[in-house]
């Protein structure tokens, strides 16, 4: 053991006091620690941006929905609702529709949600005025309607029976409009009370419940204990937005393959570097031969050597990267403009982004350095021969 940590010790000391120093080894060393760095922070980063958005988005559509069908009665309706008031879970009865909008001139299709308002009204809705429609703010751009605009729905699935195939139609005023930073929200949605969209169908009943808290499992045990089978089913925002989660996983990967190809980069200065190590320490690796180490040994404490440096270097690296991102964190100033939602970068880390900070560098250097050590060794067969060698 004693042995062991000289020979390490020695090389540390000759990385910064020998009188032929190798840039290339600083380069090596700088190399991973920028890329640790660079890859915590980015990921941190990428996260909270990320993480932001979805949280905006189920603020708005809430943590999962509960698809009820038409079909499921008025006395099972009724003991679902209690059933949930019973395990006090906050929840939301909603009738949703695809129908036509039409302003003037102007129409759009439009998600009409009609909110019944005496179990509540979500949390982003406590300011506005339901007592008309409430549009999102880029839909009423798009019909060039305001407030105190009259505004006609119009429902394809639902006809008159006196008229035959002819959409039923019901007008309303525009009460409010809302904000919510939800693009695909705010470019196709409008609230109202839910009586307004029964009036329209003519159906007194709720197509879906709307939840914005974690309690899917008591949710589960209540359809399961209800025997609702088919006639309920839970949808999670991630059910609601495959594509999104798509984009960012997409996203992270790319971002990691990038990183990746980087330290594929810095693996050739550690080829080189190593390989330029290896020639100026052959003669001390003969004098550790000759105090009493294996060929075999000191192959293993050369590679146990590089394995050190390296975990060393990452690491420091991620808590480096961790630093800056605690800074933005804390004290990181608006440098956005303000025509972007987040104005400062948001950070978010995890257990995943910290591995990944590791092993990618870590991986790769491991790889290349074994690669250097196999080359030196297959030039450099004999020992015998290199102590023969000393001064020809």
């Amino acid at each position: 053991m004693s042995k062991a940590f000289a020979f390490i010790s020695y090389f540390i000391k000759y990385i910064f006091h020998s009188k032929t120093k190798q840039r290339l080894i600083y380069l090596t060393i700088v190399g991973l620690f920028l890329s640790s760095m660079s890859l915590i922070i980015l990921q941190g980063i990428m996260q909270g941006l990320q993480g932001k958005m979805i949280r905006r988005s189920k603020f708005v559509s809430g943590d999962f929905i509960l698809n009820v069908k038409e079909d499921l009665g008025k006395e099972r309706e009724e003991q679902l609702l209690k059933s949930l008031q019973d395990q006090k879970i906050t929840f939301y009865p909603e009738y949703e529709l695809e129908l036509l909008v039409q302003n003037e001139t102007y129409i759009s299709p439009v998600i009409l949600r009609g909110i019944d308002t005496q179990y509540g009204v979500p949390a982003f809705l406590q300011d506005s005025d339901l007592e008309g429609v409430v549009l999102g703010a880029d839909l009423s751009s798009d019909l060039k309607a305001s407030i105190l605009s009259e505004i006609t729905f119009y429902s394809p699935s639902h006809s008159n029976e006196l008229f035959g195939n002819v959409p039923r139609m019901l007008s309303d005023v525009i009460s409010d409009l809302l904000i919510t930073d939800v693009t695909e929200v705010d470019s196709i949605t409008a609230w109202t009370r839910i009586s307004f969209v029964q009036n329209l169908t003519r159906e007194r009943v709720f197509n879906r419940i709307r939840f914005y808290e974690n309690s899917i499992e008591k949710v589960q045990k209540i359809i399961k204990n209800l025997s609702l089978g088919d006639a309920a089913k839970i949808v999670t925002w991630e059910e609601m937005n495959p594509s999104l989660l798509w984009a960012f996983k997409l996203e992270t990967l790319v971002i990691v393959s990038l990183f990746v190809c980087m330290c594929a980069l810095v693996s050739l200065t550690i080829v080189s570097g190593n390989l330029i190590f290896f020639n100026q320490i052959k003669f001390d690796l003969v004098s550790f031969w000759i105090l009493g180490l294996s060929r075999k040994v000191i192959n293993w404490l050369i590679f146990l050597y590089f394995q050190l440096k390296t975990v060393v270097t990452c690491i420091l690296g991620i808590v480096c990267g961790g630093g800056v991102l605690w800074w933005l964190k804390n004290y990181a100033p608006e440098i956005m403009p303000d025509v972007f939602l987040e104005r400062s970068l948001p950070v978010e880390v995890n257990f995943s982004h910290l591995a990944i900070s590791f092993f990618v560098p870590y991986g790769v250097s491991t790889l290349f350095s074994f690669y250097a050590l196999y080359y030196f060794n297959k030039e450099n067969t004999s020992y015998v021969e290199q102590l023969k060698s000393v001064g020809e």
